[in-house]
Order: C-alpha cells, then structure tokens, then sequence
C-alpha cells in the first residue's frame, strides 16, 4: 500500500511540518514459523497534518493493525513510524 499524500524527508525544512504521521517498510507479524501471520508487509503512507484521511479496505486487511502502530500503541516488526 503505497500512497503519494505527501513526502516525509526529515532532512529537508518543512518535510515534519507537512506530514502529522509517516510509516516507511512497515511490516507487523504475529506468530512465528508455520502460524506466522503478516498483517502489514512492507507499507508506506504519509498522513498529511490538517487534513482528513481515511484508510479503507476490507476486513482483515490490516487497517486497524496500521492505525494501532502509527498511533504507538503496537510495535512493528520492521520499518520506521515517524509522529509529527
């Protein structure tokens, strides 16, 4: 999943100020070996500050997995979360 909202550098002046949460490579996986269960495999999104986003798909799709992270209240496997 990959959207093309904003881009999150924090190298350049104003990348933090445009993007309230970003998520590069995110990847969650439950379990291990044969029950392992990846609910995000690799995702990237940017949330742009100020604006509505909705995140759409269907059950199981691993939105609410996603929220749970951006929001720190999960850790990730792999891949980084930035907040503000």
């Amino acid at each position: 999943m990959t959207t093309a909202a904003a881009v999150y550098d924090p190298q350049l002046p104003g990348g933090a100020a445009a993007v309230a949460a970003s998520a590069r490579q995110v990847t969650k996986a439950y379990g291990s070996g044969e029950t392992r269960v990846t609910a995000l495999d690799a995702v990237d999104v940017d949330i742009q500050r100020g604006r509505f986003t909705a995140i759409m798909g269907p059950s199981g799709s691993g939105k609410s997995t996603l929220m749970h992270c951006l929001a720190g209240l999960d850790t990730v496997t792999e891949g980084r979360i930035w907040i503000g």
